[in-house]
């Protein structure tokens, strides 16, 4: 069946080969003629012998994610050195679902440039991310048989999103037995304890095999309370929208003292009732989780095959964040009220603590069935084909309590009914139960729904286009089809703009279809140099509501890549790429309806033009700036965004035992997308002496409200190098290994909008020009031990680049994971260990002060020292 000429050379085993790494090929069958074994190597359709190409690849084995100690896929991701600056991680206080799940942010660019596939094929989208981000934190760590990124834009072999580089995660397809796992993690923080249990089973028969993987998580809430330093002398993040009202006039501020000593979480400010919110919300909510996934393939004949894929996530996550303030619109008193205590108009600042926090349910399923054929035609050199269908679905359901209708609570007020300032001298039970009482009347359930739905048809077909001995050209040509719908909406008084404490608004009624053609060639020419070109054409045509209308749009474009790789020894390799790549803009901002936000700013013109400051000094205060009214949404007439990846390094194996790597990479990004500033647009009123998107009071002439929508304006560039190292020696004692990895940006330059100047990122605070990790292993027998250091570079405060003076210098950081294992005669094993050994504490944003959440979570691990166990049973 194939051409004899493939076993000329191992190198020309990378002649054939379709897009997953499931399909078989004539060379399988010619196995007696030359056993070699090809694989899949992302960022290449075509099958080689070699992990090391023309583009830099990073595999992290299964063994690798064990000897981790971390607890998921998010966190081992999060740890890696091309993680440049952190990754989200759900925390409670952010909506549309972000709440409750993770991503990857590989270089820094976001997590919507980061392209997240499974076995070769992507992932569906977050709500939160309208679809452009995948949850990582849904991927059960025992399906993972090993983790490739690849380090470089790939959106000639891959597409939109593959811009920073491209995560694949491989899963187990070959098992056969029975497996249970169970593992646990107590960290030293209250709370955060974790359990995870697994099952996995597998057959194999003479025709095809099936695997099904089933796991259960769950995660324990931890409190902002036992994390951060509330009880330090400098902690001052107090509200003044608090359970105790508090009133602003003419005349100054309003309160109750009485009340204010009597209720749960308050401080007395002076003028003022100021509320701890730190007290009583939840920095990562209790999270449970339900897996499952089956891979499984059936061999009709000798030339034809079929393969499917099934897997399905459960998750609810319950997070808290502090009581309503009643803040959207805000409620006033006015000065004829009869239970106003001072006889002038009061903005009232109130908070609906009294009937409880605002915990937010957040259910997100999804759902993925991949089904394909296989094939080999025995034509000239012989073709691999693959003919595939997809389909996922991932929904989200959010249910939050206590918010507060903003209406309802001022026409209370109006009534002249609720003493809220206590001006008759009631008992703190009576007052507290009339403010539940008011409460209670205006309180509302956010509803917040969404679903992302995906249905792929695409092919594929690769050659031996010609091989003379010296030159061999393989190819590879593929389509692909995708419709994509997404729907996201806010229950109607949410989206109305007249409820505190959500975020509805941004809803969302789209539809695309994306049409797309690639090819690749791989030519291998004498002195061991390999070239291989890639092309992609991808065409969207969409389709959204955007409130007063449906619109409609076309766009396309064509990402072309090439990369040459030379082997001048049997030890070193030398590679360069080069590619153009590029990033569709999501559904939520091409047609997201209009979100109300609150953004702080100075207003120049009425305060300081005008010279009104003296006379409203808290609206006018530029270090506490006031809050305004903002509405966001998407933009119909959004371009994609354009960009270059450049890599180039080398590879040499300088022993049998130890290797290295090196490799520069530079990505330049163009027309990218982002929202006006507010600050812009007060500029540009100014400047201009008006401004439509800037709307003011036409009593006061302070701000009413401000608009601003997605628009291409944006660029960044940023390069650096990477570094890895790997060795491995044997010893009477056992067996050593020793890998590392080593990340440095070098500039981070982002040019916010036309016209600004450049400004570079790398060395500041939470944008660390060094990032890496070290792993040294020992097995000796049944016994292994494992000790893991990651670490992060130290960051300037910015204070001079940010024009402010309180921000904290961020010294290195540096943690420590240990573990020892035993496998056991009866084939299960044990592992026992203890994740940040010396209790590092992450570095705190402020200067010599403590404030809510002033470490980054992204980047560092809060949670302190943590025991971890984990028991294995094979059968």
């Amino acid at each position: 069946m194939l051409n004899n000429k493939i076993s000329k050379a191992v190198r020309l085993a990378i002649a054939f080969g379709a897009v997953s790494t499931a399909a078989f090929s004539a060379s399988s069958m010619a196995a007696e003629k030359e056993k070699v074994e090809r694989i899949e190597v992302t960022g290449s359709r075509i099958k080689q012998v070699d992990m090391e190409t023309s583009s830099p690849v990073t595999v992290i084995t299964a063994a690798d994610l064990q000897l981790s100690g971390e607890a998921s896929v998010a966190d081992v991701l999060n740890n890696t050195s091309v993680n440049s600056f952190g990754s989200w991680r759900g925390m409670s206080g952010y909506g549309n679902g972000a709440a409750a799940t993770s991503n990857i942010n590989m270089r820094g660019l976001g997590a919507e440039y980061t392209l997240v596939l499974l076995d070769g094929r992507r992932m569906p989208g977050t709500s939160s991310s309208s679809g452009a981000a995948a949850d990582t934190s849904r991927i059960p760590m025992a399906i993972v048989e090993r983790i490739e990124i690849l380090r470089e834009g790939a959106s000639a072999v891959y597409g939109s999103d593959a811009v920073a580089g491209v995560i694949n995660i491989i899963t187990k397809k070959d098992f056969n037995g029975l497996s249970f796992s169970y593992d646990t993690e107590l960290p030293s923080a209250e709370g955060g304890d974790t359990n995870r249990f697994n099952v996995s089973t597998g057959y194999s028969g003479e025709k095809g095999n099936i695997t099904l993987t089933y796991e259960y998580y769950d995660a324990e809430s931890v409190y902002d309370r036992d994390i951060w330093k509330l009880n330090d002398e400098t902690y001052a993040d107090y509200s003044s929208f608090s359970s105790v009202p508090n009133g602003n006039g003419a005349s100054g501020w309003v309160t109750s003292p009485t009340m204010c000593a009597e209720s749960n979480n308050t401080v007395d400010g002076g003028t003022r009732c100021l509320y701890n919110y730190g007290a009583v919300t939840k920095l990562f909510g209790d999270t449970t989780q339900n897996s499952m996934l089956s891979n499984f393939n059936y061999e009709f004949t000798d030339n034809l095959k079929f393969r499917g894929r099934a897997s399905a996530s459960l998750s609810e996550t319950d997070s808290r964040y502090a009581g309503t303030p009643v803040s959207t619109n805000q409620p006033t008193m006015l000065a004829d009220n009869p239970l106003n205590p001072v006889g002038e108009d009061l903005t009232l600042y109130m908070r609906s603590a009294n009937i409880g926090e605002r915990d937010t349910r957040t259910e997100i399923n999804s759902i993925d069935f991949l089904g394909g054929l296989v094939g080999f035609v025995d034509v000239a050199n012989g073709i691999d084909w693959e003919f595939n269908v997809q389909h996922s679905r991932s929904t989200t359901n959010s249910f939050n309590t206590n918010l507060i209708n903003d209406d309802v609570v001022q026409k209370l007020i109006d009534s002249g009914e609720y003493d809220i300032f206590n001006t008759s001298g009631m008992s703190f039970a009576n007052w507290d139960s009339s403010m539940k009482d008011l409460y209670g009347q205006a309180a509302h359930t956010g509803v917040y729904q969404a679903r992302f739905t995906s249905t792929q048809f695409d092919t594929v077909a690769s050659t031996l286009l010609f091989d003379n001995g010296d030159v061999s050209i393989a190819g590879v040509v593929g389509a692909e089809f995708e419709q994509v719908e997404f729907e996201q909406m806010s229950d109607p008084q949410s989206a109305s703009g007249r409820v505190s404490g959500g975020s509805g608004g941004d809803d969302v009624n789209a539809e695309r279809d994306r049409t797309s053609v690639y090819s690749e060639l791989q030519v291998n020419l004498p002195y061991n140099v390999d070239i291989k070109a890639a092309v992609r054409y991808d065409k969207y045509e969409q389709e959204g509501d955007v409130g007063s209308q449906f619109v409609s749009g076309t766009f396309d474009n064509v990402a072309p890549q090439i990369g040459v790789a030379w082997r001048p020894s049997d030890a070193l390799l030398v590679r360069a790429s080069w590619g153009e790549s590029f990033r569709a803009p999501n559904m939520g901002e091409m047609f997201s309806s209009q979100a109300l936000s609150f953004e702080k700013a100075y207003d120049t013109i009425w305060c300081d033009t005008q010279g009104n400051a003296g006379s409203d000094a808290i609206y006018c205060n530029p270090n506490a700036s006031q809050q305004h009214k903002t509405w966001f949404g998407g933009n119909p007439d959004l371009e994609p965004e354009e960009g270059e990846s450049f890599t180039t390094g080398f590879v040499w194996n300088v022993t049998d035992d130890l290797s290295v790597e090196l490799s520069y990479y530079n990505i330049k990004l163009e027309n990218r997308i982002a929202a006006v500033s507010v600050e812009r647009l007060l500029k540009d009123e100014q400047d201009n002496g008006s401004n439509p998107a800037v709307v003011r009071d036409p009593n006061t002439g302070r701000i009413d409200v401000m608009y601003s929508f997605d628009q291409n304006m944006a660029s960044l560039e940023t390069s650096g190098f990477d570094f890895k190292t790997a060795y491995m020696f044997e010893s009477s004692i056992g067996n050593f290994a020793l890998k590392g990895e080593l990340s440095y940006v070098s500039d981070f330059e982002e040019v916010t909008e036309e016209g600004a100047d450049a400004f570079d990122y790398a060395g500041l605070q939470e944008y660390p020009e060094l990032r890496g990790n070290v792993t040294f292993d020992w097995t000796n027998d049944a016994f292994g031990a494992a000790w893991t250091t990651y670490y992060i570079g130290d960051q300037d405060s910015g204070n001079e680049e940010y024009g402010v003076t309180y921000l904290a210098d961020i010294p290195s950081y540096i943690k420590h994971n240990i573990q020892v294992s035993y496998n056991h005669e009866w084939n299960g094993k044990f592992v026992l260990g203890v994740n940040n050994v010396f209790d590092k504490e992450a570095p705190q944003l402020n200067d010599g002060t403590r404030g809510y959440r002033d470490a980054s979570t992204s980047l560092y691990d809060v949670l302190g020292r943590a025991v971890f166990l984990k028991v294995e049973q094979n059968f």
